[in-house]
This record gives structure tokens, sequence and C-alpha cells, in this order.
């Protein structure tokens, strides 16, 4: 199966309208301009075409329309991978390394208290898609802002 690359370039309204359309979906403007690409030699094939082609393009629309939602996905693991390169620079910046004396006690403990995290972890599951961990947060700092609300009134 022969494979076609080739570069387009846009000006003015056309350059505009992808430009806009990638911003709205969330696509790149490659999968855009091949999106409309494919849907061009559709257009200029629609007569005469089979259950198996039929089928074909369907295919194709339907991985189109799931790129946008993998690009998404990237961009969010990018920032997550971003902010766990933080949270270990800033970790390793501010804690000390352990006295050798007491290097295997802060071994032993840092696992207890992981081990621990691991648990509350599984504890927490998951409410449909969301982990139920963000609804319980939400409620502590509710009640925070309760008692912190309480105390300034007494004061």
């Amino acid at each position: 199966m022969p494979t076609v690359f080739g570069q387009v370039k846009l000006i003015g309204r056309y350059a505009d309208r992808i430009e806009k359309e990638s911003r709205e979906k969330r696509v790149s403007r490659a999968a855009l301009i091949t999106d409309y690409a494919l849907r061009g030699i559709e257009a200029a094939n629609a007569a005469g075409d089979g259950d198996l082609r039929g089928f074909e393009r369907r295919m194709s629309a339907t991985i189109l329309a799931l790129r946008g939602d993998v690009e998404a996905v990237q961009a969010e693991l990018d920032t997550l991978t971003a902010m766990f390169d933080m949270f270990v620079k800033l970790m390793l910046l501010h804690l000390p390394e352990p006295v050798l004396d007491e290097a295997e006690a802060v071994r032993s403990s840092a696992l207890t208290r992981y081990e621990r995290f691991l648990t509350q972890v599984a504890q927490m599951g998951f409410d449909g898609d969301r982990p139920r961990a963000l609804r319980r947060i939400a409620r502590l700092l509710e009640e925070r802002i309760v008692v912190e609300g309480e105390n300034q009134t007494e004061e």
C-alpha cells in the first residue's frame, strides 16, 4: 500500500479557518488538514463505493476524531511529568541527607509511611472515573473553612 506525504500551504481565510478550528477542536493543524483531504477524496469517490470502502472511511474518521483526545491526554501527561519533576527537585533540595547512624531508621520510617499511603490510596478508590480522594479533600477543606470561620467570630 503506497504512502503519500505532502506539504500544504494555506493563506488568508483558509489558514484562519484551520487555525480557528484546530484551537476549537484541540487537534493539530496537520490532523485537521488530513481530515479535510480525506473528506475531499471521499466526496470525489462518493459514487459507487462498496461497503468495505465505507467501513474504511468510518474507521479513518473515528481515528482522526480521537486524535484530539489523544493529544489532550499527551498534553496532560506532559504537565504531570513537569509537576513531578518539580516536586522531586524541591524534595531533594529541602530534605537533608540522613546521618549515617540514623539512615536505617529513616529508611524504615519512610517505607512504613509509604505503605500507609498505598493503603489509604487503595481505600479511597474511584467514584466513577474520578478519585474519591478529590471529594474527601474538598470536604476537609470545607470543614477547615468552617472551623477557621468559627474561630474568627469567637475572637
